[in-house]
This record gives structure tokens, sequence and C-alpha cells, in this order.
């Protein structure tokens, strides 16, 4: 296993010449992710047996599956910094440790306390597992199998939900809904197995201080805008328990431009956002997972309730769309070697918005599945 350090690396900053270790590398980290992502969407699936096992409201069942996404999202940009600055490897087996952990304590949690915190500390592991997984790939591949790395990474990230939600109704049929954290708990084993010895460990010489501020603005921010995204439907815009937190995000946000644009050691850098690739690109995600999430969020419903299925079987209806979107991840780095990347991103917004077009004209009650499927 060979490697060759790069310039503004410290330690053993490697990009790994061996390609079996490149191999394990990327089964590690894509499991890892594939335990991330899949827990996301896992307990949606027992929301009626959370109920009863917790004698919870609806309202108390949505916070249990939540939390944990809130906790991501809270914290997935200062936890991400903090693997740059620490060393990757360490934040990344740590993170395993912890979300491996507080699984374990979901699985067996007695009261609904334990889950909440229990839901809460996988969130912490997830922030500081997720965003070491794309850096172990910048950092650790040569540029010709970088496109290709990330292209398996993006895969998972966009399937892993819908197959983690397919495999957890699955033992919610044949055992029960505890045995939902069974998944993860495996995959998060296998992730540390593999990861410990293979994934190499690295990080960013940076200047100065931790953005301490940056963090603490940006939790605030994602922390305001996810609770009042969450609350609205229910209570609606005017009402001040979504109100007051729309307004304290909105002046975060504000403060942390701000005192990024300023401070020497930035946790984001907002100046690289000048950059029409980094900003379009962004933008481009943000939109197709925030369209892929809204699908699903309508379409598993719409199984269950208007067209009566079961949750196993509403859950394999959506299968379609993850073996799709992982299939085209994986050759769409030869495709954009081929025609360019601009093109690629051109050809896969106009098939996202024919399939937009065809579910808003023809989706319908006495069309069932035929009408969803194209």
């Amino acid at each position: 296993m060979t490697s060759t350090t790069y310039a503004g690396a410290e330690n053993v900053a490697p990009v790994i010449d061996d390609p079996r270790r490149r191999r394990a590398v990327l089964w590690a980290i894509c499991i890892a992710l594939m335990a991330v992502v899949a827990s996301v969407t896992g307990l949606n699936v027992a929301q009626p047996q959370l109920t009863t096992a917790f004698d919870a409201s609806q309202g108390e069942v949505l916070w249990i599956i939540n939390t944990y996404t809130l906790t991501l999202a809270a914290l997935l940009l200062p936890l991400g910094a903090l693997g740059d600055w620490l060393g990757r490897k360490p934040v990344l087996i740590v993170g395993l440790a912890v979300f491996g952990i507080a699984n374990v304590a979901a699985a067996v949690a007695p009261v609904m306390e334990v889950m909440f915190a229990a839901r809460l500390l996988s969130g912490i592991g997830a922030a500081l597992i997720m965003p070491v997984t794309l850096s172990v790939i910048t950092s650790s591949f040569p540029d010709e199998e970088r496109s290709r790395a990330i292209g398996m990474w993006t895969a998972v990230a966009g399937g892993g939900g819908i197959l983690g939600m397919y495999l957890s109704a699955v033992l919610v049929d044949i055992a029960s809904w505890r045995w939902l954290f069974a998944l993860p708990i495996v995959l998060t084993v296998a992730a540390l197995l593999i990861g410990a010895r293979a994934v190499p460990n690295s990080r960013d010489r940076v200047p100065g201080r931790f953005d301490a501020l940056g963090a603490l603005t940006s939790i605030i921010a994602t922390v305001g805008f996810t609770f009042a995204l969450h609350e609205a439907p229910s209570l609606g815009w005017a009402d001040p328990i979504v109100l007051i937190p729309l307004i304290v995000a909105a002046l975060a946000t504000a403060g942390f431009i701000l005192w990024e644009l300023r401070v020497p050691s930035p946790l984001l850098d907002i100046r690289h956002f000048r950059t029409r690739g980094l900003s379009s690109g962004t933008t481009l995600l943000l939109v197709l997972f925030g369209v892929q999430g809204g699908i699903s969020l309508v379409l598993y419903p719409f199984f269950q309730v208007v067209l009566g299925w079961s949750g196993l079987l509403s859950t394999l209806a959506m299968m379609p769309m993850a073996l799709l979107m992982m299939l085209a991840s994986g050759l769409a780095p030869r495709l954009a070697a081929r025609v360019g990347a601009r093109a690629s991103m051109v050809v896969g917004l106009a098939i996202t918005t024919a399939g937009l077009a065809l579910m808003a004209g023809f989706v319908s009650a006495d069309g069932g599945y035929v009408s969803v499927l194209p």
C-alpha cells in the first residue's frame, strides 16, 4: 500500500496509488454513508409501531424521526470542518463509534426520552461521518479516479435512503420496529472494520483558530430554518412558534455571512462561491436533492393512503427511482468525460424536468402505479 504526499497537508495526507486499497477505502466510506443515509428514512415505516410502543402522539413520533435529521443538518458544517482540522480518519472512527452506540441504545430504548437522546446522539455521529467520507475521496484519490469515486458516493447518498426504507419495511414486517436499527449497526461495524485499516489519515493545514462563532451561527441558522419548515404546515407561517425561529435563523444567516467574510480562518469561505462551477453545482445539488425528497414525501403516502398498499409494497414501488439513480450516478463521470460537465448537468436537469412533468400530468388514483412509474 503506497501513497504520495501532497502539498498543503499535514502528517500523512496521501494520494493512494494502490488500486486495491482505493477500493477498500471506497467500500468503507460508502458503507458508512449508507448507514447514515438509511437512518434518515428508516423510521418512517414504523410510525404506528412507535406510537403504540411509547404511547406517543403523532407530533412526538415525528420529532423522534426528525431529531436525527435536524441534528445532522445543524452539525454537518462545523463537524465537517473539525475533521479537516483534527484529522479525517480519527473523526470518522469516532463518528462511527458514536453512531453505532446510539443505534444500539435506540434499539433497546425503554421510554421515549431515551429514544430522543439516542436519535440526537445518532445525529451527532452522522454529522461526524458524512462530510469526512467525501473529504477522504477528494484527498486520497488521484484526479483520474476521483470523479468515478464521487459518482459512487453520490449514488449511495441519493439511493441509500430508499434502499434503507425498503430494508426497514422488511424488518418491520418480519420482526419488529426495534430490528430497524440492526441495519445501521451492521453497516457501522463493517465500515469500522474496513476503514480502521484502509482509510488514510489526512488533515488540512489551516492557519489561526477554529471558527467557533461561525459554527455557532451556522447551527442557529440551520436549526431555525429546519424547525420553521417542520412546524409551518401544521401551525401556519404567521404563528409565533414558526415566525420567531424563522427571523432568528435569517439574522443568524446574515451574521454568519458577514463574519465569514472578515474572519482570517473562516469555517466556510463564502468567496469561493464566486466561482461559477462551484456555485452552479451546489445550487443544482440543492435543487435536485430537494426535489427528490419532496417526491418521496408525496409518493409514499400516495401509495399507502390512496392506493391502499402496505408499507413494504409502497417502499418496493420506490425502488426503481433508487436503482436508476445509482446506475446513472455510476455512468455520469463517463458521460461528463465525453460531453463535458455542463452538458451532463443539462441532460440530467432535462430528464428530471420531464419526469416531474409526467408526474404532474398523469399521476392519479385511477391510473395507479402505471401512471407513477414513468
